[in-house]
């Protein structure tokens, strides 16, 4: 079951804030995800920011779901085009993989 728009911001950044390699990672990122669309920034603690990014990740919910559920890794689904990530490129692989430790609840 996907997670519907309204509830996207809600359920990332419950899934960084429980995720201590997002943390670790120490970057802020907005997300535009597509299918549904839904665009929100996460802060370093995995809080909702208005704070300008460090990196911006553009992703469709799908593959969204298929990294955090593990059916692709990161680099993976950067080769094959299905995130458009830019930020400093040694820490978009550290955000990145953080983003396969989440468990996000549909």
């Amino acid at each position: 079951m996907a997670i519907s728009p309204e509830d996207v911001p809600s359920t990332l950044s419950a899934a960084a804030q429980a995720a201590p390699a997002w943390q670790a990672a120490g970057a802020t990122v907005r997300f535009v995800i597509s299918e549904p669309a839904a665009e929100l920034t996460l802060d370093p603690r995995g809080n909702l920011t208005d704070a300008e990014p460090t990196h911006v990740f553009r992703i469709s919910q799908a593959d969204l779901d298929d990294l955090t559920a593990g059916r692709r890794t990161f680099l993976r689904t950067v080769t094959s085009r299905r995130v458009a990530a830019h930020g400093p490129v040694m820490q978009t692989f550290a955000v990145g993989q953080a983003l396969t430790t989440f468990a996000l609840q549909h």
